[in-house]
């Protein structure tokens, strides 16, 4: 299928979404597709499957649920997204009772489609900053929001319409960018070549935005190369057009130095994240980042409710 084709195949299957039409899913999503969930939810195999293990239990806990999407790109077998889903706490959700309080999730999602079908969805939800919406979680990290953020995300992504670069150049670009962040040498000024100057990160709980190249430099990359001394990772999908890069893979270490004010453990860590690069004139300008903190803490024994170490 075309690039425009597979955004029109997202676009109905959103609308199927926001309208809580299960039957309509058989439309979009293939009968043996694949959905690979977060933590609390794992692999889901077959469309009933999606249909009445996700679908349905998420409509009960959130029944006014809506997506809003701030970011979707594609080529010819791929379209990735990222945005918000809303919705009211009103049932139980990952073993919280009802709060009754209203809750902004930051998703990605990347999808493979074949023969006009989705056959495989990689998916990522920031349950975290969910825990802390509805009182269930005291972590003590920056939490932006989320409403706020999204309707500048969306401006941005409106005012782009005047290509970068070819897709493959803007690939080119992330890889090189890729390759110098993950090199043994863990050579901070070496990114001063990818980013643009006044770039912005917008970074997922405990980072929040960064503005600017020398606070991304200090403020993140640092961190990590503090606090997983052998820090790798690769990508392991990738999404490109004139303007946007979009991929999602896993970051590996060892937790040998404090994270995000959690004392090193000495565990090994694999970390799944999904990346948007916004690319004006040959340098990434911003990005949308998402990481998976529930399976960081499950790896390395944190309680997500108070952010400590468990006994």
């Amino acid at each position: 299928m075309s690039v425009e084709e597979n955004k029109k195949l997202i676009e109905r299957m959103y609308q199927s979404l926001n309208a809580q039409d299960l039957d309509a899913h058989d439309e979009h999503w293939s009968e043996d597709m694949i959905w690979h969930g977060p933590p609390g939810f794992g692999d889901i195999h077959g469309r009933d499957g999606f249909k009445y293990e996700v679908l349905k239990p998420f409509y009960t806990s959130f029944p006014d649920y809506h997506v809003v999407n701030e970011i979707v790109l594609a080529d010819e077998n791929w379209v990735a997204a990222t945005g918000i889903l809303t919705g009211t706490h009103q049932a139980e959700w990952h073993g919280i009772p009802a709060t009754g309080k209203p809750v902004t999730m930051r998703f990605s999602d990347f999808w493979l489609i074949k023969d006009g079908k989705l056959i495989e969805n990689w998916v990522m939800v920031d349950d975290l900053a969910v825990l802390q919406q509805i009182g269930a979680s005291s972590i003590d990290w920056k939490f932006e929001d989320e409403v706020k953020r999204s309707q500048e995300s969306i401006k941005t992504f409106n005012a782009t319409t005047n290509g970068s670069g070819s897709a493959q150049q803007n690939l080119e670009l992330l890889h090189a960018m890729v390759d110098v962040l993950v090199a043994p040498e863990q050579d901070l000024d070496a990114q001063k070549e990818f980013w643009a100057e006044d770039m912005i990160w917008h970074g997922p709980p405990g980072f929040g935005d960064v503005h600017g190249l020398e606070g991304f430099q200090q403020g993140v990359i640092a961190k990590f190369y503090q606090a997983f001394p052998d820090y790798n990772g690769s990508l392991d999908i990738e999404v490109a057009d004139e303007n946007w890069v979009a991929g999602t893979g896993y970051v590996t270490g060892t937790h040998e130095g404090d994270w995000l004010g959690i004392p090193a453990t000495g565990k090994p860590v694999k970390m799944q994240f999904s990346d948007f690069w916004l690319i004006r004139d040959g340098k990434l300008a911003e990005n949308w980042v998402m990481i998976d903190h529930m399976g960081v803490f499950e790896q390395i024994g944190v309680d997500p409710m108070t952010g400590k170490l468990k006994e």
